[in-house]
């Protein structure tokens, strides 16, 4: 198939770009009104609209219910649950889901969450057990106004305890629902059940793959890394990984279920991941817009699970783990204006420097074929690979407009710094790599001894004694995970990026922080339980106020530009700090899992919650199972990163990069012609970026 050029691209362009309209905001002007039957919460524009007998809370915006609780059941005898998985092993849902569908609920017992411990899934959830007694709200006991909003005791289904609820105007048109039981002990989940309308679509929920409409699916929020698609070689091959958890228990695959066979995924391998299943993501959001015109976020970084309509069409549930329960609902006149409420309070992609979008290229550092081997690149293999790429950058006369080499730390300083003015001589600017976790490993991207350096001064995250938490980073090295909560690790961060500013860098790389284990230890107090989810928030947010306050003092060097790997949602999430992000490892291949066809729905699925910067590795990355990308799959994924945010040439981490060069003359002339074509798209799309900055509209839609 031949790339549209011209005037007929850019339409096209413009027609799948649509321009959002959306007026101002409304403004606030909250009051609480109380009857014998119900009590009004209204923020000047929607109402929550709570019944006192029979407890419901409904949301409604100019006389018009956009989501409302279920009611209670009938039956006042809560029976205990079976033992329930969710999510099981290998997210494969062999069994019933066991839930309970009613407003407010929580569950009282025992829970038990593994972890890997070891390899690729490094931190992911293994398997998530549950056994207990859900109850659920009955009635409103008692009433009283605070602030703008109101206080409210509950009756319960388990008698002795209540649940105590806060009903309060949000900012941006929001409402605010925050619920606890009044004893904590022994809850594991609080959550909530509300009516799905005939239809109604769900979307967002981040960088997840497959469908851009969740309804029908269940997910579970967790931030996790390496999931990769279900083909026939990987599962099968999973007995070749040790199955550890963070506590130090082993499962054996027998007790596990055993390995999965191939009618077992759901989905089918067109769609299933592995380990974590479909809706697995490194940039999970608890958010979603629903086509009947309203937004919900989730305001805690706890592990939570959504039920979109999966087992009961007429209903949708959200439970967070834990003793609590905190969600704002934005009601809004259509999904546009729920889009810029929701996005509002939970942030917005910045505009990068126009450089950034530009075609780049990527000299990553080539990692051994298997766990184990020895390093595949070393200082003078790699030099030799960059001066390659100088030269034939000029030789083929590739007008690009930015390269990135990972390997930096592999090399002497004086010597990066020398590249780096060589390509601003050329009119390139140079990206280079940072990532959240230490390690001496085989992909020899920090300098040697870094880890030695931060475990000395104490600047990682801990056990509970207070000794640094090592784990098992790639290929099997000692790893630890830097602790943003201290100030000593953020000051050591800044020299590190104050150095490589230094040296001449234009933008990172910021790799990883799906790490976490739960049993971490942090110096704010926190523990991985917490933290997880939490993590790559932190991380982006402080390298862009050290980033910022570098620029302020360098103005002729302009923003620092960094796209991610991690991220969430927040008040305000990891968006808020971010200019780009990357879907994570893709596999070389053309599957719906995490081929070329899982892009375009990750794509749309991360805009809805504000991460408008998608940038993809044109070739894809993980090549351990397919080999490197055949030149049809390279050109095709030229041609879809065209009319994207960006055009970044990143991929082949075991055999590899494949350059536009690497192929023929006629797949460099075309990659040539794409690259010519995204440019002349820029300015189109760096227009909807900033209307998009107002309205929350995505460049990509």
């Amino acid at each position: 198939m031949r790339a549209r050029t011209g005037a007929t691209a850019v339409l096209l362009t413009a027609s799948l770009l649509v321009i959002a309209t959306a007026g101002p905001a409304s403004p606030a002007a909250a009051a609480v009104k109380f009857t014998a039957k119900r009590i009004v919460v209204s923020n000047g524009k929607a109402r929550a609209v709570i019944d006192k007998r029979q407890f419901r809370l409904v949301f409604r915006l100019r006389g018009r219910t956009v989501l409302r609780e279920l009611r209670p059941p009938r039956s006042t005898t809560p029976a205990p649950l079976p033992s329930t998985d969710d999510p099981e092993p290998y997210t494969l849902e062999r069994h019933p889901d066991n839930a309970v569908y009613a407003p407010l609920t929580y569950e009282v017992g025992g829970e038990v969450h593994a972890q890997w411990e070891s390899g690729l899934w490094n931190g992911n959830t293994l398997f998530d057990r549950r056994s207990g007694t859900v109850y659920g709200a009955r009635r409103v006991i008692s009433a009283k106004q605070h602030g703008d909003g109101v206080r409210l005791v509950l009756a319960t289904s388990e008698g002795g305890r209540r649940l105590v609820a806060r009903i309060d105007p949000d900012r941006h048109g929001g409402l605010r629902v925050r619920v606890r039981p009044s004893s904590t002990a022994g809850v594991i989940t609080v959550g909530d059940s509300f009516t799905a309308a005939p239809g109604e679509g769900f979307h967002g929920f981040g960088g997840t793959h497959g469908t851009s409409d969740k309804r029908g699916e269940k997910i579970y929020a967790d931030v996790v890394q390496e999931n990769l698609g279900g083909s026939e070689t990987l599962v099968p091959g999973l007995a070749l990984f040790p199955l550890l958890v963070s506590s130090g228990t082993s499962y054996s695959l027998a007790e596990l279920g055993g390995v999965p066979s191939p009618t077992e995924l759901p989905g089918g391998f067109e769609r299933y991941l592995f380990p974590n299943g479909m809706n697995a993501a490194y940039y999970p959001q608890a958010e979603f817009v629903s086509n009947r015109g309203y937004g919900f976020l989730l305001n805690q970084t706890v592990r939570s699970r959504w039920r979109m309509a999966n087992d009961r069409g007429d209903t949708w549930q959200v439970q967070a783990s834990g003793s609590r329960l905190d969600y704002t609902v934005f009601p809004a006149h259509g999904p546009r204006r729920a889009l810029r409420e929701l996005t509002a309070v939970s942030g917005r992609h910045r505009l990068p420097p126009g450089w950034a979008e530009g075609p780049t290229l990527s000299r990553t550092v080539q990692s051994p074929a298997l766990p184990g081997q020895p390093p595949a690149e070393n200082p003078a293999s790699y030099r030799a690979k960059i001066e390659q790429d100088l030269a034939d950058i000029q030789r083929y006369g590739l007008r690009i407009s930015a390269y990135g080499f990972e390997g930096w730390g592999m090399l002497d300083l004086a010597y990066v710094r020398s590249v780096i003015a060589r390509l601003h001589a050329m009119g390139i600017r140079a990206i280079l790599y940072v990532r959240a976790y230490v390690s001496d490993d085989a992909l020899a991207t920090q300098p040697p001894g870094d880890f030695e350096e931060t475990e000395r001064l104490g600047l990682v995250a801990t056990t509970a004694s207070g000794a640094p938490y090592e784990f098992e980073g790639n290929g099997g090295s000692p790893s630890t995970l830097l602790d943003f909560t201290k100030p000593a690790t953020v000051a050591w961060w800044r020299q590190r990026l104050g150095l490589l500013t230094g040296l001449g860098a234009d933008g990172f790389m910021q790799d990883f922080g799906e790490q976490v284990r739960d049993d971490m230890h942090f110096a704010d107090g926190s523990t991985g339980v917490s933290m997880h989810n939490r993590y790559p928030v932190l991380f982006h947010r402080v390298s862009r106020q050290i980033l910022d306050r570098w620029a302020a003092k360098h103005p002729k060097r302009g923003p620092i530009w960094f796209f991610v790997r991690a991220g969430y949602s927040g008040r305000p999430g990891s968006a808020a700090y971010e200019m780009g992000d990357f879907p994570g490892d893709e596999t070389v291949d053309w599957g719906a899992a995490s081929g070329l066809r899982s892009l375009a729905p990750d794509m749309l699925n991360r805009a809805v919650g504000g991460a408008f910067g998608y940038t993809t590795d044109i070739g894809g990355y993980i090549d351990s199972l397919a080999g490197p990308p055949s030149e049809e799959l390279y050109n095709r994924w030229s041609e879809w990163a065209t009319l994207t945010p960006y055009f970044r040439v990143h991929n082949s981490a075991a055999s590899g990069v494949r350059m536009p060069w690497s192929y023929d003359d006629a797949t460099l002339a075309r990659w040539k012609t794409l690259a010519e074509l995204h440019q002349r798209a820029l300015p189109l799309m760096r227009r909807l970026w900033r209307k998009g900055r107002r309205t929350g509209m995505p460049v990509t839609r």
